[in-house]
């Protein structure tokens, strides 16, 4: 995929029709559809392909899924050569015997990972660190910064708006409902991510956004009026 955008970036839904990501979304969606565990939540069917973009994986790379759920990914990751480790409190059960892969799902906290120092490649933390709370995300940022190679890339997105004090409420299906987890706006972006310890912003980075058009695009896309923001952490 080749693009003028900041390799660091809002969610932009124009780009889930680009063929590098339509080509991924379609091989995430085949997987889904092959059993009743898994699942794809919207806003990962753009974090998802951002972050293979950004990656670089090399054939038999070692990879960690951090906060991976049930979601598709590690299958995903396992079926194109990565060596895969999936980690979460709750791993699912079910999925390598489904798809015939080997992930070695880990059942453990984001701020104490089970790992020797310097182990993977690449990590992925998609959509997860907001579950933390601002406070959680410096030792969960510094824990996977001692499992990542030097120059190992650390892929994160986390939802995004205007404001992190706002109060905001799920109008989607099965809605209203106010949401009871942490956002990152500009100013705790920086604060609590960007100014990581050892960790290293790769390329640009793009926060021009307009709220009034995003908010309610947003909604219609998954019922939040909050985007996503995608960053390549590298290690240094």
């Amino acid at each position: 995929m080749t693009d003028n955008r900041a390799p660091n970036r809002l969610l932009d839904l124009e780009e889930l029709n680009d063929p590098y990501f339509a080509n991924i979304l379609a091989d995430l969606d085949q997987l889904t559809a092959q059993e009743s565990i898994s699942y794809l939540h919207p806003s990962k069917r753009w974090e998802y392909p951002w972050a293979m973009s950004r990656a670089k994986l090399e054939p038999g790379s070692r990879v960690l899924d951090a906060g991976c759920g049930a979601s598709i990914f590690p299958i995903y990751l396992a079926k194109i050569g990565q060596r895969v480790t999936g980690l979460d409190l709750d791993v699912p059960e079910g999925l390598n015997e489904a798809h015939g892969v080997n992930v070695d799902y880990c059942q453990a906290q984001l701020t104490e990972l089970p790992f020797e120092d310097a182990t993977f490649d690449n990590i992925f933390c998609i959509s997860v660190i907001e579950h933390l709370g601002h406070e959680g995300a410096p030792a969960a940022l510094a824990e996977m910064r001692r499992v990542l190679k030097p120059g190992g890339r650390l892929l994160v997105t986390t939802d995004f708006y205007e404001d992190a004090d706002a109060e905001i409420i799920y109008e989607g299906e099965g809605g209203p409902f106010p949401v009871d987890w942490g956002f990152y706006d500009e100013d705790c972006l920086n604060r609590y991510l960007l100014d990581a310890p050892g960790l290293k912003l790769e390329g640009e980075l793009d926060l021009r956004v307009d709220w009034d058009e995003v908010k309610p695009t947003m909604r219609r896309f998954h019922g939040y009026p909050y985007t996503s923001v995608g960053l390549t952490l590298v290690r240094e």
